[in-house]
């Protein structure tokens, strides 16, 4: 009889509680794995002021989009206006300015780097660039190396990976002694690399990073609140302080 009384309360705070997870004020954001550390903290701000909590999706801007085209899935997906224009089949209500991209070379602790031309010292011989294919910041290290006369020269020594943060990971680890990140992600791990070197703007493509907000999600209440925070002043902070 005690058990029976027992599970009845349990039952009963089960089904008090199943409709204010439901009704729980939330959105869903996704972005290159390169601009993870920047938006966790946007995001949690945003939650902090609002009270609205925030789905996030990192990762390959192949795969992030690939759901973002699932109808629902995913609210606001953040990145590279001409990779966004570049893909046909995603439907985007309108795209929100967050700040201009910015090319580093960065290096592992220890490596005799100062400036970007220093990759061509013989001492560094393993050069991680993320994937060109999917990821802005591969696509415009390539287009550097190429109009700085670098590439044929370093083309031995480049090492392709999948994101911009696994190249940070491999200068962390010392895998790798140079690297092609952007100025977020280096700000990003602060004294864990050896430094960075901003890249000439006129040697790369300009890259406009954006939020594309997404049809479905244009009309919720928990989006407008959240694009009125990315125009606040303590969004505009932590922009800033990843460089955008």
């Amino acid at each position: 009889m005690c058990c029976k009384g027992v599970f009845v309360l349990l039952s009963c705070a089960f089904l008090v509680c199943v409709p204010r997870i439901a009704c729980a004020e939330h959105l869903t954001v996704g972005a290159g794995a390169g601009y993870k550390r920047m938006l966790t903290e946007l995001d949690l701000a945003f939650t902090r002021q609002t009270g609205v909590t925030v789905e996030e999706s990192f990762g390959h801007m192949g795969h992030v989009t690939a759901q973002a085209k699932e109808g629902g899935l995913t609210d606001i997906v953040f990145g590279d206006l001409d990779f966004f224009q570049s893909l046909p089949d995603l439907h985007v209500e309108r795209f929100v300015d967050i700040g201009p991209g910015r090319l580093v070379v960065a290096w592992a602790k220890g490596v005799p780097m100062e400036k970007p031309s220093d990759l061509l010292r013989p001492e560094i011989d393993r050069i991680a660039v993320p994937d060109q294919r999917y990821a802005t910041f591969g696509k415009a290290g390539m287009e550097f190396l190429k109009r700085s006369g670098m590439l044929d020269a370093l083309r031995p020594r480049l090492i392709e990976v999948s994101t911009v943060p696994q190249v940070t990971a491999y200068l962390i680890s010392g895998e790798v002694k140079a690297g092609l990140i952007n100025v977020t992600d280096a700000l990003g791990v602060g004294d864990k690399i050896g430094g960075f070197a901003e890249v000439d703007q006129s040697l790369y493509p300009p890259i406009r990073i954006v939020g594309a907000l997404l049809p479905a999600a244009a009309s919720k209440t928990e989006v407008v609140k959240y694009l009125e925070f990315l125009g606040s002043p303590a969004a505009k902070d932590i922009l800033k302080k990843y460089g955008l």
